[in-house]
């Protein structure tokens, strides 16, 4: 079920949605990004060293999920989450954002 349907979605749904799915209580979930230039993105929120930076800019970090893998491994070997794995999502430009279904990692 989307999370939010039909208009943009607005900063403080963006930010709730992004700090729920992202919270140490649940579990990781594959994630649909619809963007409002047909672009659907599958993939990762994740709270990197500039959220609170890019939360400002109503920008948000994803992993895409082939990228998924390089990010874990990465973050194993070194203790620190990689940029390089993701990318930045305008607020501005998401429609709608729903769960897809668990990650098993």
């Amino acid at each position: 079920m989307p999370f939010f349907n039909s208009t943009l979605m607005d900063k403080a749904q963006i930010t709730k949605f992004i700090e729920d799915s992202c919270s140490a209580t649940n579990k990781p979930f594959v994630t649909r990004v619809m963007c409002k230039n047909d672009v659907t993105h599958y993939g990762y929120f994740n709270s990197f060293d500039d959220y609170n930076e890019l939360k400002e800019k109503d920008q948000y970090r994803f992993i895409p999920r082939n990228n998924f893998m390089a990010f874990k491994n990465e973050y194993s070997e070194k203790g620190k989450y990689n940029v390089n794995h993701s990318i930045v999502l305008a607020g501005e430009d998401l429609v709608d954002i729903e769960f897809v279904l668990p990650l098993h990692i």
